[in-house]
């Protein structure tokens, strides 16, 4: 379903009887209709999802959309998540409701026509929408996805005809449904079975079943992120090995290339995340087939010491491979096939993955590009993640500080967020900072930043 549009160039134009907000309040009771919440209970019902605190009435929503009331920068703001506003309709509406100083303006007017300019998204929609086939649709669902559009993706899987009408195809509508709900053990089995079941000569179709039970996997990978070490790390390397062969069936599909350089960025840092907590690998044939391999293939016999040389080696060996994959993806950017979203963590990862190889100067100059492109709590993260391996190198307390202050930074922007990484991080990227500087973290956490 295409969201309604707000009309620029007559928006502020008051019509007979009409009150200053009424087309404003018309367009946010259309986008309201349009995202399924039939009446405004269940639309404050899904606001109070996002904060259950927040005290919002039917009737106040009834006079916003009637164009008698205002929201808050506040309210505005639950609104347009809830609603999937772009960036222009919100930054429209904020100015609308006169929520922007006018000194601030014309910048926010000079970002709303930037942010007109056609997306890859709706280049994937347009190329959808004219050759309506099983590949431009699967492509859309998938990009759908990456843009953390879930429900979009959602309904389309639910509502639009099979093409073919087989067994394998709506079989793996059936599984990728599961996939986005979260049931990845279900997806896997179902998505191995659509496999079984898919003729050999369909390509396009089993590296399509391929790529999905790769990411359903890596999936799980980061479930077990912060209970199961060797868990995590199989799931990582069952999700590489059907990714490649995705990729010998169909090996121009950047969507598959993306997918394995996260998974094998992943990888490497499970492996690394081993080495902090000094664990020995002990992994059973059984439970872990794929890790059990890969050290039969390096010769070592379990249990191995986490910081063996050998697995150094191999974390070594998967941040390159990442790195190698992310440097393609970004040479292959001017082809549209992926989204804004992913293209630009692909800038992110790319940058961070240097500083995991302890290729300092170059990683330093790729995040310090990012983040004078596109400053946002994941890059200011990311600097301060930088900094920590900077001290882990060299022990110079100076990084230390640095870091501190690039979380302040991305504080700043999205404070649940990057609390929330802070406290999860601990044993992780932040250890030695936690080691370090822990009153400091912990006063971070409990200061209140503006929503």
């Amino acid at each position: 379903m295409q969201s309604p549009k707000i009309s620029y160039n007559n928006v502020y134009q008051k019509v007979n009887d009409m009150t200053e907000y009424a087309q404003a309040g018309s367009f946010l009771k259309a986008k309201r209709k349009a995202q399924g919440f039939k009446t405004q209970k269940v639309f404050i019902q899904a606001l109070q999802k996002l904060d259950p605190e927040l005290t919002c009435s039917e009737s106040y929503i009834s006079l916003i959309e009637k164009g008698v009331k205002s929201p808050s920068i506040y309210l505005l703001d639950i609104m347009a998540q809830v609603l999937q506003l772009t960036p222009p309709e919100k930054g429209e509406l904020l100015l609308i409701y006169k929520r922007v100083p006018s000194d601030f303006e014309f910048a926010v007017r000079s970002n709303i026509k930037e942010s007109l300019q056609q997306t890859r998204l709706d280049i994937l929609r347009t190329t959808y929408t004219q050759n309506p086939t099983r590949e431009s649709f699967q492509d859309l669902v998938r990009a759908l996805v990456l843009e953390e559009r879930t429900q979009e993706a959602l309904d389309l899987l639910q509502d639009t005809a099979p093409f073919s009408g087989d067994f394998v195809e709506m079989q793996a509508r059936t599984a990728y449904i599961a996939g986005l709900t979260g049931n990845y053990p279900f997806a896997a089995q179902a998505f191995e079975l659509a496999l079984s079941n898919c003729p050999s000569d369909d390509a396009p179709m089993r590296s399509y079943l391929f790529t999905n039970l790769g990411i359903v996997y890596f999936h799980q990978g980061l479930r077990a992120q912060n209970s199961d070490p060797l868990l995590e790390l199989e799931y990582y390397l069952r999700a590489e090995s059907f990714l490649r062969q995705a990729l010998a069936l169909t090996p121009d599909k950047l969507f598959t290339h993306d997918e394995l350089a996260r998974c094998l960025y992943h990888a490497a840092d499970a492996l690394q995340q081993c080495q902090r907590e000094q664990l020995k690998l002990k992994p059973k044939a059984q439970e872990h087939p794929q890790l059990h391999q890969q050290l039969q293939q390096r010769q070592l016999k379990p249990p191995v010491a986490a910081d063996h040389p050998a697995l150094k080696a191999w974390s070594y060996e998967l941040f390159t491979a990442s790195s190698q994959l992310y440097q393609q993806i970004l040479a292959q950017a001017h082809t549209a096939q992926l989204p804004e979203k992913p293209l630009k963590e692909a800038a992110y990862f790319h940058a961070y993955t240097y500083a995991k190889l302890q290729q300092f100067a170059l990683a330093e100059a790729l995040l310090n590009t990012n983040l004078l492109l596109d400053r946002n709590w994941l890059t200011c993260f990311m600097k301060a993640g930088f900094h920590i391996m900077r001290f882990e190198a060299d022990h110079n307390p100076i990084w230390l500080d640095a870091a501190l202050a690039d979380l302040e930074l991305a504080l700043e922007y999205e404070p649940e967020a990057v609390k929330s990484m802070i406290r999860s991080e601990r044993n992780r990227e932040l250890k030695s900072l936690w080691a370090e500087r822990a009153p400091t973290l912990e006063a971070l956490l409990n200061k209140e930043y503006e929503p």
